[in-house]
């Protein structure tokens, strides 16, 4: 009886046990919830659009895409500071590192906006699946430190075929597909139409509409890059940057704005390591970037 009288209190403190770490961890993904909605804006009327952005070092399901700071001029003090508020290490090897930012401390530093959800897209503009915001992290890596938002999606494997994102997405999706073409004659042509002065690199990425009735060129030089746009014999330039730019990548995305798609690009600085991705509007006249890779719905 003296055995049988051990064994339940046994059972009952076991029990009382695991009741408590199961409130524990209720409580803890409330909470973690609850900071998570306090972190987005449910009237939110931005929408982002990137690159869906992969673990070049890491095999994982998920990805990430990088954030902006809310405030201009963050100096080098300021991003140390922030990068030290993490809590946890996701993950670490040799040469790179991911540090959870906590929430509090990311809705006060990030814009966050258009970004709790993203529409997943393969290049032929196919809409693949959603994704839903993980975390923010501190990415600590080899190439360039960056701040991200950290995203895993419904169905993974069509994830895998992800090459962009919309974030907030309430356009409807108008696909007029471009294809790229080489024309080096009209690289050179297009250069000189245009007053292209160069003397070490002149590129040219040229793309067709589906009707063929219109080309669009990125035309790179030295330091500076135009996008021109062909109709029977005469040209217009879309874009022409004011700082030292080329561009190795443009994604026509399916989203218009005055008539004419969205342009999602990937630029850098010629014989550096400065990178960056750009979100170009056409305000009626020419190409212009927007605010932080955001449109208003």
């Amino acid at each position: 009886m003296k055995v049988n009288l051990i064994s339940f209190l046994i059972a009952i403190t076991a029990l009382c046990s695991c009741t408590s770490k199961h409130s524990e961890n209720k409580g803890i993904q409330t909470l973690v919830k609850t900071q998570q909605s306090e972190l987005f804006d449910s009237a939110d009327v931005k929408s982002y659009i990137g690159f869906v952005n992969r673990y070049y070092f890491q095999k994982t399901d998920e990805f990430y895409v990088d954030l902006y700071f809310k405030r201009t001029g963050i100096s080098n003090k300021d991003y140390d500071r922030i990068a030290n508020t993490h809590d946890s290490v996701i993950y670490k090897d040799d040469e790179n590192r991911r540090c959870r930012i906590p929430l509090k401390i990311a809705g006060q530093e990030f814009d966050v906006t258009g970004i709790e959800t993203l529409t997943l897209f393969d290049k032929n503009h196919k809409m693949l699946t959603k994704a839903h915001f993980v975390r923010v992290e501190y990415l600590d890596q080899t190439i360039s430190p960056v701040f991200t938002a950290v995203y895993k999606a419904e169905n993974t494997r069509l994830a895998a075929k992800a090459l962009y994102c919309i974030g907030n997405l309430t356009d409807k999706v108008v696909a007029d597909k471009y294809t790229s073409f080489e024309d080096t004659l009209l690289t050179k042509e297009i250069a000189q139409k245009m007053g292209c002065t160069h003397k070490y690199t002149l590129e040219g990425k040229h793309y067709r509409n589906k009707d063929h009735q219109i080309s669009i060129s990125v035309i790179n030089s030295d330091t500076t890059v135009l996008i021109v746009e062909k109709k029977n014999n005469s040209y217009k330039c879309l874009y022409k940057s004011h700082e030292p730019e080329n561009i190795n990548d443009i994604v026509f995305i399916p989203v218009i704005r005055n008539s004419r798609p969205v342009l999602l690009t990937k630029s850098f600085v010629p014989d550096t390591d400065v990178e960056w991705n750009s979100l170009l509007i056409f305000d009626g006249n020419i190409y212009e970037p927007s605010d932080r890779q955001r449109i208003q719905k």
